[in-house]
């Protein structure tokens, strides 16, 4: 019966043990970065045509885009997504990957890795989410 009481009192402890994460000392001498330097992009070099589909994430009213097949023309790290029939987003890629965008009441967030470009388009009722490919 003690052994029993005392396996009750450890194996709280043990699993608590076990959830902990490494020491720091452990950490810093494993001798690995786990951070990388973000990848850089030059406007020239994400020039081109990129293709893809989009898909919505939200509609909150009847007249929201609908999802579809997107294309977009970069130039000089620039574009413009195509939202409605009347809308467009201007949206730039910064060197870090980091693509930002606005229209008249509409905000674009994405990032390019690679040659897949991709974000959201939103306004306040209304989303859609792009992934495009550049094409060679």
């Amino acid at each position: 019966m003690l052994a029993i009481r005392a396996l009750s009192l450890l194996l709280p402890a043990m699993v608590l043990a076990s959830c902990a994460g490494p020491s720091p000392q452990s950490a810093s001498t494993a001798g690995t970065s786990v951070a990388t330097a973000p990848s850089l992009v030059q406007p020239g070099e994400v020039d081109g045509l990129y293709q893809g589909t989009s898909t919505r994430f939200q509609a909150d009213r009847r007249n929201c885009p609908h999802p579809g097949l997107v294309t977009l023309t970069v130039q000089n790290g620039q574009f413009e997504f195509h939202w409605n029939g009347v809308t467009y987003v201007d949206a730039s890629i910064a060197p870090d990957g980091t693509v930002q965008g606005s229209g008249p009441d509409v905000t674009l967030a994405g990032h390019l890795d690679g040659s897949t470009l991709e974000g959201d388009v939103r306004n306040d009722a209304c989303g859609l989410h792009f992934t495009t490919r550049r094409q060679t």
